[in-house]
């Protein structure tokens, strides 16, 4: 009687809407539209029950045949909190930066929000982060969320664009971060791809308890002159960096791109990684770090297990896993110029580590600058802290002489490191004292690693541009 009732009421609105004789499928999509007027014709809002049996409000976004951002902002303002919103289809075309908040709620995307190419625009409307003065392109704050990419999409960047347009400068100002979770609590992101991505493809700011789980990142360039330089045509396309975060954990991570596949970033505490694959680039980056004089910052309580990187067939592997931190004495600017930081990285251990062909399996450099007249200027200045740390078996290959290169500083020294089963094949035997080096770092002779001893030499100390 009650459904009857409803047809009934619903009957003008019907007749306005179905001319001809509908299909059951149509009748419902009517019903549903005179039940719910928030509806339009791309948002039909109604509601759907989660697996917990809760009834949430839904709201499916339909792409159009133009620009979807607003239509995307639209869903979210309805959807947004405590509810759902579906993007089924392939394609969403966003056509500048994006701000959000979800509150309990699902952004559940099937195909691709597809950023467009105006680099003028995008820069002309970012959304500031204040860390290195750098750029943010969609960016959600809020808590008890989810982001389910589905196995099938996420978001196309577009980033060949700006792979041409920051060719050999590093930071390029205004090229935006792909997917950031700020100022938020409590979220997962799942079966997410960031393919293309700008700049970096994510980041955490100011972020607890953070979940990625199956996500997946690919940078290429496709311009054929990027073959004989691949890093300077892909710097900056990192995968994940973490900021003033605490308690993130990723989990089946797969990256290829031209720099780091994970960086903690400053103030990053209990961060767990297991099952991570790295394809090209600067492998698992701790910093960098220090890079703001006066300006104590952290790195602790991380555990990463399980990780595996590569050379792709696009970019060599450069670095494995490294510690990086600027020198004592500043000069310039961020996000190239910098230095005279301090603080601490406390309490890590990385373990069931293979690397096959990588330039530098291990690496610490505590003079880092970006300022190219700067380098090699200010040795032994760094006052960053690099102690308890703890890495156990890693296996594997490396392109060159070099396994072991740790270059700690004088003004604060390596310490309470230990290593357990370092056993990486040199790709190169000519020069066997490359091979392990350990300078201003205090070994006690329990910690794994005796054969490590101090050298100056610079051969073999091209890092792709990064250290």
């Amino acid at each position: 009687m009650r459904a009857a009732a409803l047809l009934v009421a619903a009957a003008p609105a019907l007749a306005a809407v179905l001319p001809g004789i509908p299909g059951a499928h149509d009748v419902l999509e009517a019903v549903e539209h005179f039940l719910h007027p928030e509806s339009t014709e791309l948002l039909i809002v109604s509601h759907e029950y989660d697996a917990a049996g809760r009834r949430k409000k839904l709201c499916v976004l339909k792409a159009s045949d133009g620009d979807d951002t607003d239509n995307v902002v639209d869903a979210v303002e309805k959807c947004g909190t405590d509810g759902i919103v579906r993007l089924p289809d392939a394609v969403y075309n966003i056509s500048r930066p994006l701000e959000i908040e979800l509150h309990n709620a699902v952004l559940d995307v099937h195909g691709w929000l597809t950023f467009s190419t105006d680099i003028e625009y995008w820069i002309a409307h970012r959304i500031p982060f204040e860390f290195q003065d750098q750029s943010l392109a969609f960016a959600i704050s809020g808590d008890n969320f989810v982001v389910d990419g589905n196995d099938s999409g996420g978001i196309d960047g577009n980033g060949q664009v700006w792979y041409e347009y920051a060719k050999d400068f590093g930071n390029k100002f205004g090229r935006p971060m792909s997917l950031a979770i700020k100022k938020a609590k409590n979220v997962v992101v799942k079966n997410f791809s960031v393919v293309q991505p700008q700049f970096w493809a994510h980041i955490t700011i100011e972020a607890e308890n953070v979940l990625y789980k199956d996500c997946y990142v690919n940078a290429t360039s496709t311009n054929p002159e990027s073959k004989s330089d691949p890093k300077n045509w892909l710097q900056n396309t990192d995968g994940i960096d973490t900021w003033r975060s605490n308690n993130i954990t990723i989990e089946n991570w797969v990256y290829q791109g031209g720099d780091d596949c994970i960086a903690l970033k400053p103030n990053s505490t209990n961060i767990f990684v297991k099952n991570a694959t790295c394809w090209g680039g600067t492998g698992i980056a701790f910093g960098s770090i220090g890079q703001y004089p006066g300006v104590t910052d952290i790195i602790e309580n991380v555990v990463m297990e399980d990780l595996a990187l590569y050379p792709s067939s696009q970019c060599p592997g450069y670095q494995g896993v490294y510690f990086k931190s600027w020198v004592g004495v500043p000069y310039g600017s961020p996000p190239n110029g910098g230095g005279g930081g301090t603080g601490w990285c406390h309490n890590v251990t990385v373990r069931d580590v293979y690397m096959e062909d990588i330039w530098h399996p291990v690496v610490v450099d505590t003079s880092l600058t970006y300022t190219d007249s700067e380098r090699g200027k200010h040795p032994d200045t760094g006052t960053f802290e690099w102690a308890d740390i703890h890495l156990a078996n890693f296996t594997g290959s490396a392109k060159m002489n070099r396994v072991v290169w740790a270059d700690c500083s004088k003004a604060r020294p390596c310490e309470r490191w230990t290593f357990d089963g370092i056993d990486i094949t040199p790709g190169k035997t000519d020069k066997p004292e490359l091979a392990w080096v350990c300078n201003n770092f205090v070994l006690g002779g329990n910690d794994g690693l005796p054969q490590c001893h101090p050298s100056n030499s610079t051969d073999e100390t091209d890092a792709g541009g990064t250290l």
